[in-house]
This record gives structure tokens, sequence and C-alpha cells, in this order.
């Protein structure tokens, strides 16, 4: 008897932790007549995310399976269940449905660019005509991780600094709406006048008041100067002026600049490997930056390299872009029909010295934000003890 319920609780239990298998497959399934919640719940799915992380693994079992000799589909069935990301899951059957139906994998994939990228994709494409498909999937799976551990330094990096500068903004609000008024009360009950505050504490007064007063004033300006910044992004000169100005940052611009050439060299060095001709790796590589100085630039090394020229005779000319140290090694890869290999040695090449400034920048936004919470609590601390030594002096 204790037997039979120990079998049932044993089963309940691995019915609730069974992973959830999504079916679904985009272009045949329709949720139309289906209810209210199971269409919010698709409306969720479908607008998640999925994670660099999750596609390099991704492609590291595809090319780990394909090696072993399993065919693509059955590859692909089997990774659809690999994966807890529900969107992933719908995007991995449709790949099986469309690849059960004829088309190719690379094919199947570009229906999804928001999942995968054209440099994901033409990597894919290069590998099918090449017959080397496993060995493309794992420069991906290897590309898409450095990526993922690039992301995750930034993240890192920014962090300490973000989380200093919320928390001691909150703290002043705090102050402002709760401590500043109590105060004034104070003051005022000891018969100190507003005329006899000391400058500091008249500042805070009045920003203490604008707060408690004005604070929708505040929020609606904000949404207003965030709404023209938009729009102003939105256009070609504002996205090319925004993003020329973040690269004028000091330090941290410097930096953007190291992490765009990275992935600049890092693209060109899989692209060339995989295959592409060096007009399509630069097209590819001009369609996926992010960077309206960068990818302009790339634009003009096609036309150069249309008319006969060399990458690095292009990227000569932009040396607030690309550094002679790139130029030299890239003008060195182009006289020995090494451009590709040459391009993987410069992305690890700056990679270490991204991780090196990273560290630095660490080590020195540490003591800076020390510096500035401690002045800030410093003119705070003024701002409130000085009126109180005046009342003193009255009493």
């Amino acid at each position: 008897m204790n037997d039979k319920i120990d079998n049932n609780l044993l089963n309940k239990i691995q019915k609730k932790i069974v992973k959830k298998k999504e079916t679904a497959i985009y272009g045949l399934y329709d949720n139309h007549n289906a209810s209210w919640a199971t269409r919010i719940n698709d409306f969720l799915i479908d607008h998640s995310g999925i994670s660099l992380k999750e596609k390099s693994y991704f492609f590291h079992l595809m090319a780990v399976m394909i090696d072993a000799g399993i065919p693509m589909l059955r590859t692909l069935e089997v990774l659809s269940g690999n994966t807890d990301n529900l969107k992933f899951q719908r995007v991995i059957n449709t790949l099986v449905y469309s690849t059960s139906g004829g088309q190719s994998l690379s094919d199947s994939m570009a229906r999804f660019p928001e999942v995968f990228t054209e440099t994901e994709v033409g990597v894919i494409k290069a590998g099918e005509v090449a017959g080397n498909l496993n060995k493309m999937l794992f420069q991906l799976s290897l590309q898409l991780e450095k990526s993922h551990d690039l992301q995750t330094k930034l993240i890192t990096a920014a962090t300490y600094p973000v989380v200093i500068l919320i928390t001691l903004i909150a703290i002043v609000i705090a102050m402002m709406v709760w401590v500043v008024p109590t105060l004034i009360r104070l003051l005022s009950e000891g018969g100190l006048s507003e005329d006899q505050y000391p400058l500091p504490t008249k500042i805070l007064l009045a920003i203490s008041n604008f707060i408690t007063g004005y604070w929708w004033a505040a929020i609606f300006g904000f949404i207003i100067f965030y709404a023209i910044y938009k729009v102003y992004k939105s256009t070609p000169t504002g996205k090319f002026q925004i993003d020329y100005l973040k690269l004028r940052i000091p330090i941290v611009g410097t930096l953007m600049r190291k992490v765009l050439v990275l992935r600049f060299v890092n693209l060109l060095g899989i692209l060339l490997d995989a295959g592409l001709p060096v007009l399509k790796a630069l097209q590819i590589i001009g369609g996926s930056i992010d960077n309206e100085l960068y990818k302009l630039k790339t634009w003009e090394i096609i036309k150069d390299v249309q008319v006969g020229g060399k990458i690095s005779e292009s990227l000569e000319a932009a040396p607030f872009l690309f550094s002679e140290t790139v130029v030299q090694m890239l003008s060195i890869g182009e006289s020995s029909a090494s451009i590709g290999s040459i391009s993987q040695k410069i992305s690890i090449y700056f990679d270490r010295e991204i991780s090196h400034t990273l560290k630095r920048l660490t080590a020195l936004f540490e003591p800076i934000m020390i510096l500035f919470v401690g002045v800030i609590v410093g003119l705070l601390a003024l701002a409130i003890l000085m009126p109180i030594f005046n009342l003193t002096s009255l009493v």
C-alpha cells in the first residue's frame, strides 16, 4: 500500500518537473480562436528575447551532433527540446518544419532576422556550400561565446557606478522630501527666518521646494526630452551625431571604439574563413555593425575595394576609427593573402586590450565614486548643519 502511494507521489512530482515542450510552428500556428489567456501568453513568448549564451550553446551542440554523423533534421528535433526558452523552441520547431520541406538551414534561419543575424546566416550558408557546416558552426559558437563574455564584462564594469548613482539619487530625493521640510520647521520654530539661512541651505531649500511642489513638471520634462531624443535619433543626421558624440566621450569613447574595431575584425575574420568573398563579407559587416560612423566607413571601404583598392589603405584615412596597429596588420594580411587569419589575431589582441581597459576603469571608478559620494554628502551635511549652528548662536 505504501509502495503504491510512493509511486503515485513520484509520478506527480515527475510530471511537475518535466520540461515544457513547445510545439507551435510559426506560419502554421493560429491562436485567433484561442482564449485571451493563451493569446497573451503567446504574445509574451513571441516578444521574449534569446540570449547570446543560448545561441552559442545551440550552435555548439548542433556542431557536435552533425560532426558525429547525426542528420540535420534529427539534430534540430533534439535541440528543440533542449532549451527552456519557449520562443527559441518555436523558432527551432519552425526550422525543423522548413528543412523537412526541402529548405536549407540558412534560408530557414533567414526568416528570423530578430533571432539570427545576417552574419550568422551568411556563415551557415557558406558552410553549406563548402560542405564544412560543422566547422562553421563551431566557429559561430566560439564567436557568440566571446561576444557574450564581452557583454558580461561591460555590464559588470558599468554595474558599480550605476548602482552607486541610483542609490545616491534615491537618498538625496528622500532627504529633500522628508528631512529638509522637517529641518525648516525646526528652524522656523526656533526663530530663524529664511533670510538668515546660509547660501547652501537656501539652495537646498529651493531644490526641496521644486521636488515636492513641481515633481510632475520634472517627470513631464523628462518625458518630453526623451521623446525629442528618440525622434532626433531616428533621423539619419541625428543617429550619426549621437553615435559620434558617444565615441568622443573621454575614456568611455575610447573603449567603445575598441569594442567596435573588435567586432569589425572579428566578423571579417570569421566570414573570410567561412569562404565568403571580401566584398560579400564587408557588406554583411556594414549591415550588422551598430554605429553609424563605422557603418559609413565600411561602405566606403566596399566602394574602394570595388575599384581595386585595399582595405588597409581605406582604413588609413580614418585614424579616429581605426588605429595604426589595425591598419598595419591588415596591410600585412593583404600582402600575404591571409586577411582572415590576421583579422582573427587582431581580434584576440583587442579582446585582451578591452579586458585590461575594463580592469583599469573598474579600479579607477571606485575611488572616483567614493570621492563623489563624499563631496555630495559633505555638501548636504554643510547645508543642514550651518543653520543649526546659527540657531544655537541665537539661543
